[in-house]
């Protein structure tokens, strides 16, 4: 998993490179290579969501909607060019790319509802609770839907490579830097991307 930084990015910024910055790269980039100028509806709960809208919209996504309660986390998607809604009904046919970042089965069931004909939805995962998909409507639109534990190492470089264009700004999501000593007490306050810094010996 031990990837060199690139000269020029910043540490804090880069500190979910190994997990959720290039798992984000991996849920959106492609489909966008597959289908440029494609509508992406994005259903999250954090930063996973946040930074898919930043890396859409960098890789030329023609409208970005970002679904979620928090109003601090709507602002930031804004900042990043998304549309945003604390909710929304389905939006048959709305969308080509669906991302959902919730871990609750109903917004999954709500994201491929949103879908276009051979549409493509990809969930982060995480559902630890029991649902029901729409696999009829599913079935009728022919929608591919991806739920997977993702093998980042594998995606590490070109998310980096995106990082270095300068077109996408990750230390955007990064809510507080705090000090290593501080991690027992602070990491289980609720924060959006919380970066635990060493000073060097």
């Amino acid at each position: 998993m031990l990837v060199p930084l690139p000269v020029g990015l910043d540490p804090v910024a880069m500190a979910s490179a190994s997990d959720n910055w290039s798992l984000s790269w991996r849920l959106v980039a492609p489909h966008l290579k597959a289908r440029p100028g494609a509508r992406v509806l994005v259903v999250a709960r954090g930063s996973i969501g946040l930074y898919v809208c930043d890396i859409a919209r960098a890789l030329g996504a023609s409208d970005v909607l970002y679904v979620d309660p928090d109003p601090e986390h709507r602002k930031l998607a804004e900042s990043y060019g998304a549309r945003t809604a604390e909710a929304i009904e389905p939006s048959r046919h709305g969308f080509d790319i669906a991302v959902e970042a919730t871990g609750r089965v109903d917004q999954l069931a709500l994201a491929v509802r949103s879908l276009v004909p051979e549409g493509v939805c990809e969930s982060a995962g995480n559902h630890f609770r029991p649902g029901e998909l729409p696999l009829l409507d599913m079935y009728l639109t022919g929608v591919t839907l991806r739920i997977a534990r993702d093998n980042v190492r594998s995606h590490i470089p070109d998310a980096l490579d995106l990082a270095r264009s300068g077109t996408v700004d990750p230390a955007r999501v990064v809510s507080h830097v705090l000090d290593w000593e501080q991690l027992p007490n602070a990491l289980p306050e609720k924060h959006l991307k919380p970066v635990f810094v060493r000073a060097e010996a």
